[in-house]
């Protein structure tokens, strides 16, 4: 595992951090159209809380678990290859270091 110094730490959680929002509101904006089915009579409340306690369990707690508990560079790698960070927002350096780790999620 690669060394990082402090200013690279914090670079990578708070990057690590806009990836969690951009990732989150990504599976927010589907439970979103749940919602707008439920408004509009195309499901009944039941669903719609059976669609809630589902995103709750499954992919609002993965995408917890992946932030709250992997290593940030871990997290920032994945990000990159999932698109939820674009190759701008990392500098150079950072890049290069997590190019390895990148290939893992390729």
């Amino acid at each position: 595992m690669h060394r990082y110094t402090k200013a690279q730490k914090k670079k990578l959680r708070e990057l690590a951090g806009i990836a969690n929002e951009r990732e989150l509101d990504q599976e927010m904006e589907k439970l979103f159209q749940h919602f707008e089915n439920w408004r509009s009579g195309k499901i009944s409340c039941f669903e719609l809380s059976d669609l809630i306690h589902k995103f709750h369990q499954g992919a609002s707690r993965e995408i917890w678990t992946t932030y709250a508990y992997g290593d940030p560079d871990t997290a920032v790698s994945r990000a990159l290859v999932l698109g939820f960070l674009k190759r701008e927002e990392i500098s150079e350096e950072l890049l290069k270091i997590l190019e390895p780790r990148t290939d893992l999620f390729r």
